[in-house]
């Protein structure tokens, strides 16, 4: 591994954050078809429980960026961690369906930290020629958190009745989150710089090859406004997100009722679609990089963009088409593997803005990935409650991959705004 191997380190306590963050939208999302029996949940608040973390996530994203940017990604992980741990372990105590929409606000308050942190971590510590991959393995936790989550709550089914399976879940994953959060909270330096661990020999590579090297200014963070790059990265990547949260809360719903599976069935094949978009982020961020080396980054995350916005749109459009269970899954962990190409967004903000700017950066992308993944789910909810059917729903996601498409890469130019260059 050139120049030492600790960035890599620091990615990978990454990655285990985000998979923990995940766990419990895996256990979620999945034990929806109980908790619908359970609590007597329509459509409506199927689409509140299941996305209810992302009101948290709107009210707390631009916020955590400027945190991360001002105190550092070691402190802000570690109290914010710490927080949604414990939100975890009360999420197994939960009686109706209002306490739980109520845990998952709460929930998403103290997750919000975790892409921005990733955006900054990758900012701080990674090589251009780096960026892509390291965001794709931090943000691929995303797949492996919903996988875990999954087979952790089928393999509880097996040895307890399922009303009860749900809440053991939620208690082992958020005693596991506050242990990963103090240990990450002990080994993560802010920066290599303030790593004493470092060689030498790995600082001078970072640095040598870090994309900013250039003097820029320091402007307000309102002059993002006006330009084309700022509203192309949120239109589509806020697209992105839409279609993510809105198939993170109804795909499991829409293999039991429309696709008529077994609950068992149900969250084998939630596992082996995400499963199938972990490999694909990992690969796809590689390439990704490739591409940036060779090409330069606006080409390189322009044909990334393109792979994942125009898989997902072309894979939702086959699976409403599909005319058998089994073939609708198969194109779905197709359309997942390319899907999750779009782990490369957490690069982003190091092709735009300084370093400087990188954790608020990220969190606006956060902000806006919200709003969307707050409205498609409760859209689609609210199509389910009218159709009594689940097909006019998945044609949403499709409109939403070709606004994907026109704002990730059509609108979008990966270099950096000019306006923080000095002459």
């Amino acid at each position: 591994m050139l120049g030492g191997h600790l960035r890599w380190t620091v990615i990978l306590f990454a990655f285990g954050i985000i998979t923990f963050d995940y766990i419990d939208r895996g256990i979620v999302s999945t034990a929806l078809p109980i908790l619908t029996s359970e609590f007597n949940l329509n459509p409506y608040f199927q689409a509140l429980v299941g996305d209810g973390f992302t009101y948290g996530y709107l009210i707390m994203n631009p916020v955590v960026g400027y945190f991360l940017d001002r105190f550092g990604a070691k402190k802000v992980f570690a109290y914010s961690g710490t927080g949604w741990g414990i939100v975890q372990l009360t999420a197994a105590g939960a009686f109706s369906g209002i306490y739980l929409v109520i845990n998952r606000i709460l929930l998403g308050i103290g997750e919000a930290v975790g892409f921005p942190g990733i955006t900054k971590i990758t900012a701080e510590w990674m090589t251009k020629s780096e960026k892509a991959r390291s965001g794709t393995i931090g943000d691929s936790g995303v797949n492996a958190g919903v996988v875990l989550g999954t087979l952790l709550l089928l393999a509880l089914t097996y040895v307890v009745n399922n009303n009860l399976a749900w809440r053991l879940a939620f208690i082992i994953s958020g005693g596991l989150t506050i242990f990963l959060i103090l240990l990450l909270a002990y080994f993560l330096y802010d920066s290599p710089e303030k790593d004493p661990r470092i060689s030498r020999e790995e600082l001078n590579y970072i640095i040598k090859n870090r994309d900013d090297i250039k003097e820029q200014k320091k402007l307000p963070v309102r002059s993002w406004l006006v330009t084309r790059d700022y509203w192309g990265t949120m239109m589509g990547l806020g697209a992105q997100a839409g279609i993510f949260f809105g198939l993170l809360t109804w795909l499991p719903l829409y293999l039991f009722y429309a696709r008529h599976q077994s609950l068992n069935l149900t969250l084998g094949y939630t596992a082996l679609v995400w499963g199938m978009g972990f490999i694909g982020e990992i690969i796809g961020g590689f390439i990704v990089d490739y591409l940036n080396r060779s090409y330069g980054p606006n080409r390189g995350m322009k044909v990334g963009f393109s792979v994942s916005s125009l898989g997902v749109t072309f894979g939702i459009l086959a699976t409403i088409y599909a005319t058998s269970a089994f073939e609708a899954v198969l194109i779905l962990a197709i359309t997942f593997f390319l899907l999750r190409w779009s782990g490369i967004q957490w690069a982003v903000s190091s092709f735009i803005v300084p370093r400087a700017y990188a954790g608020q950066w990220g969190g606006h992308i956060g902000f806006w990935e919200t709003l969307w993944g707050i409205i498609i789910p409760l859209v689609f909810g609210a199509t389910v409650a009218v159709t009594k059917a689940y097909t006019e729903g998945m044609f949403i996601f499709v409109f939403i991959g070709i606004i994907y498409f026109l704002g990730a890469v059509v609108v979008t130019r990966y270099k950096k705004l000019k306006s923080y260059n000095v002459d």
